[in-house]
C-alpha cells in the first residue's frame, strides 16, 4: 500500500505514549511507501523542538526505507490559498499543503486529524475539487 502520511500520524508511529501509537503501528504495518509532504517534516522538527526531544530522530525518519519525501509544489500553494476560506489559522494552511499532496499523488491521506479527515473525505467524493 502507497499513502500520504500526515504529520500527526508519524508523530504517532515514533512516540509510545502517544493515543493513537498503537493505531498507527498496525498502518505502518501495511504501508510499503509513505510519501511524506516537505512541509511535514517541518512540522516534526517544530514538535521535536517544543518537546524538548533530540532532533537525531529526524535523520531516522529520514532514513527509513518506506519513506519518500514529497516536494511541496507551487500547485500545493495555489490550492492552500484556494481554500482560504477554510483557513483558520497557520495549522490549517499546512494542512492544505499536505492535502494537495495526497490529491496530486493520487493516494490516500492517513493522519489523525479529524478536521484533516473530513477534507480528505470531500476531496474523495468531489472529483473537482483541485485536481
Amino acid at each position: 500500500m502507497e499513502a500520504v502520511v500526515d504529520t500527526n500520524f508519524v508523530i504517532a508511529v515514533i512516540f509510545k505514549d502517544h493515543e493513537h501509537h498503537e493505531e498507527a503501528l498496525k498502518e505502518w504495518g501495511r504501508i510499503n511507501r509513505a510519501y511524506l509532504p516537505l512541509i511535514s517534516l517541518t512540522e516534526i522538527a517544530y514538535f521535536l523542538i517544543k518537546n524538548d526531544v533530540n532532533l537525531r530522530i529526524m535523520d531516522e525518519v529520514l532514513s527509513d526505507p518506506k519513506i519518500e519525501v514529497a516536494a511541496n509544489t507551487a500547485d500545493d500553494l495555489r490550492f492552500a490559498v484556494e481554500n482560504g476560506d477554510r483557513i483558520a489559522g497557520y495549522d490549517d494552511f499546512n494542512d492544505f499543503l499536505i492535502l494537495s499532496v495526497a490529491r496530486r499523488l493520487r493516494l490516500p491521506l492517513l493522519t489523525f486529524d479529524r478536521k484533516l479527515e473530513e477534507e480528505e473525505r470531500l476531496k474523495s467524493q468531489n472529483t473537482n475539487y483541485w485536481f
